[in-house]
């Protein structure tokens, strides 16, 4: 069984989803949603590193797959998402866990076909694809789901194959 663990990062909400799937395509989710508590901007940073790693350290992912954050025209809101996703990405080094990045667009592309996609068409996509009856995972979780999507679906069938 192949495990990813997606990250939609945040300061204030980071989105998880864990994507498992056997080697006959079923698929079995996870989600959540981890929320620093307020205070200095290295205690939330630290929360979201000690929180990913509970993640990893519980789940075993073969794999992270992180949204990288894209251009903001909010210079501080761009850094902080930065913060952020360097957080969640140093707590699965700490593990050897390999991390790999994916910007919105592609995630949104590859999930639904077009890069344009609202969170909706995402969120269908993936209880389409997935074969789910319904997927009630709240925005930012729904979000991590589909970047660990995507790399389930950017990842090459040979890495594939050597995992299971």
């Amino acid at each position: 069984m192949t495990r990813i663990l997606g990250i939609d990062p945040g300061l204030n909400a980071t989105g998880w989803g864990l994507l498992e799937i056997a080697p006959d395509g079923a698929a079995g989710l996870r989600w959540g949603t981890i929320r620093p508590p307020e205070g200095p901007l290295s205690d939330r940073l630290n929360n979201i590193n000690w929180r990913v790693k509970e993640l990893i350290e519980r789940h075993r992912p073969d794999s992270v797959a992180v949204e990288r954050p894209f251009n903001h025209r909010n210079v501080k809101t761009a850094v902080t998402l930065g913060q952020a996703q360097a957080a969640a990405m140093i707590a699965a080094a700490a593990f050897g866990v390999a991390v790999h990045e994916y910007p919105p667009r592609q995630v949104k592309e590859a999930v639904t076909g077009l890069g344009s996609a609202d969170k909706a068409a995402v969120k269908q996509a993936l209880i389409a694809r997935l074969g789910l009856a319904d997927l009630d995972a709240p925005a930012d979780a729904a979000d991590a789901l589909a970047i660990a999507f995507c790399h389930h679906l950017m990842t090459p069938i040979e890495e594939k194959l050597e995992i299971l």
